[in-house]
């Protein structure tokens, strides 16, 4: 990975990570209008989860299981701490684990729903691979994956490049396309926002 634990340890416990501001939006959007529900979609694997805003959003709203896993241990307190204070930890479960490890904590088993902001295009070459296969074997037909990511030309040593290795134009074709449905969701300019169906094994 481009940044190791220690980074993400000091961001979290100094309270200022840039993106740990609550719930992302395009999440409760889904939610609200009825597309993402825990009768169709019950177990959610939130991969990257951070201080667990995501993971404690959906186990509120009645998903379950929950099961959260990012490799700062900062995060990983805060996010059990969270789900405590929410009253929904008997529904959430995190896990301190490198997701491009082989064997990963919490999952080994397929998952209805799938969240990724910002772990495939936080990494690069091996662990890229490494991340995307984790995806692919938690996932099973009909499974949904929502993935947010930074895109843009790598070789243009500019912003968002500067800051995260982010996915190529077309990269997650390659990456995902022969067992994924890719439905692009409104976003930002230099990122992407997508939902993927799991269509074969």
């Amino acid at each position: 990975m481009r940044f190791r634990p220690g980074f993400y340890n000091t961001l979290y416990r100094l309270k200022v990570a840039p993106w740990d501001t609550g719930c992302r939006p395009v999440l409760t959007e889904l939610v609200d209008a009825g597309r993402l529900t825990p009768a169709d979609y019950p177990a959610v694997a939130d991969l990257g989860c951070g201080t667990g805003a995501e993971s404690v959003y959906l186990a509120s709203k009645g998903f379950d299981p929950v099961v959260g896993v990012d490799f700062s241990p900062v995060a990983i307190r805060r996010a059990t701490a969270r789900a405590e204070a929410a009253g929904v930890a008997h529904r959430c479960h995190f896990y301190q684990a490198d997701l491009t490890a082989p064997e990963v904590p919490g999952m080994t088993r397929t998952f209805d729903l799938i969240c990724d902001f910002g772990v495939v295009d936080d990494t690069e070459q091996e662990d890229r691979e490494a991340a995307v296969r984790l995806i692919h074997r938690i996932s099973r037909p009909g499974s949904v994956v929502l993935i947010w990511a930074f895109q843009g030309d790598k070789s243009k040593k500019r912003w968002p490049a500067t800051i995260a290795p982010m996915l190529a134009p077309g990269e997650e074709k390659a990456l995902f396309g022969e067992c994924f449905d890719i439905e692009y969701l409104p976003t930002r300019p230099n990122t992407l926002m997508l939902w993927m169906t799991r269509r074969t094994q």
